[in-house]
């Protein structure tokens, strides 16, 4: 048998191969919905029981390509068109993805990633002490000029108005901010991202706070599992969240890719 490709594939589909694996698929499961649906698209090989799908995700700050299932068949919807992003960032890749998507880009700036999750009733604690706001929409302003200001790039307006952030301030101005990436009621899941404290004011707690109450916060929405993405260097970060019952389930690569 061959691998057959298909560039248009039901939602219905890719919604019941992608939750095979739910925690490595996350991010793809979510994309599936609005409104991060419109700038996502997946491509789909199939031969037999085996499968693959690529996401080619695509927002004004940046693009990604996302392999799933099978490194052979990433390689068959490579070659069944032309037209690939010529700048990109490619995430969730092993070396099986490495060698196929290596014959067409060429990597730089490669990280390893280790991704993190919690499940409904992990949460070991919750601290108090440091007063959070809640930021919604009318906060839109404010926190898009946080997020510059502090070179985040991976912000955009919509993760607030269908996600869920917190905010501490100092003398009325934000100084630490917290939220989701997107949350997906469909599945039950949310990833959260976005989390940056202003370095002056560092080793006060104010994200342990934020994760906390924001994990909390998203499993009384009905979400069951929450992950979380970091660089597998990054001990800081990883000491904030596995106290609190973040636990290590995947690990991956992610690097810049340009077309050969």
């Amino acid at each position: 048998m061959t691998w057959q490709v298909d560039f248009t594939p039901s939602d219905h589909t890719l919604h019941a191969l992608l939750s095979q694996n739910r925690l490595e698929s996350a991010y793809a499961l979510g994309d599936l919905q609005p409104p991060f649906r419109e700038r996502s698209q997946f491509s789909l090989a199939q031969n037999g029981a085996q499968w693959a799908i690529l996401l080619w995700y695509r927002t004004s700050t940046f693009t990604a390509l996302i392999p799933y299932g099978a490194a052979q068949g990433i390689n068959a919807i490579l070659a069944a068109k032309n037209e690939w992003p010529k700048a990109c960032i490619v995430a969730n890749m092993n070396e099986h993805y490495r060698q196929v998507l290596g014959q067409r880009y060429r990597f730089s700036n490669e990280q390893a990633i280790i991704r993190i999750a919690i499940a409904a009733g992990q949460l070991s604690d919750l601290p108090n002490g440091t007063q959070l706001e809640q930021l919604e929409d009318q906060h839109i302003g404010e926190l898009s000029a946080f997020y510059t200001m502090n070179d985040v790039p991976t912000f955009s307006p919509d993760q607030l108005h269908g996600g869920l952030y917190y905010g501490v301030r100092r003398h009325g101005a934000l100084v630490a901010v917290g939220g989701t990436h997107l949350v997906n009621s469909r599945d039950h899941l949310a990833t959260i991202g976005n989390v940056y404290t202003d370095p002056a004011l560092r080793g006060n707690g104010y994200v342990r706070t934020i994760i906390a109450h924001l994990t909390q916060s998203l499993f009384d929405q009905g979400c069951t599992n929450i992950i979380h993405d970091v660089k597998s260097n990054d001990f800081a970060t990883r000491q904030i969240y596995e106290p609190l019952g973040y636990q290590q389930v995947g690990s991956f690569w992610e690097a810049t890719a340009r077309l050969r």
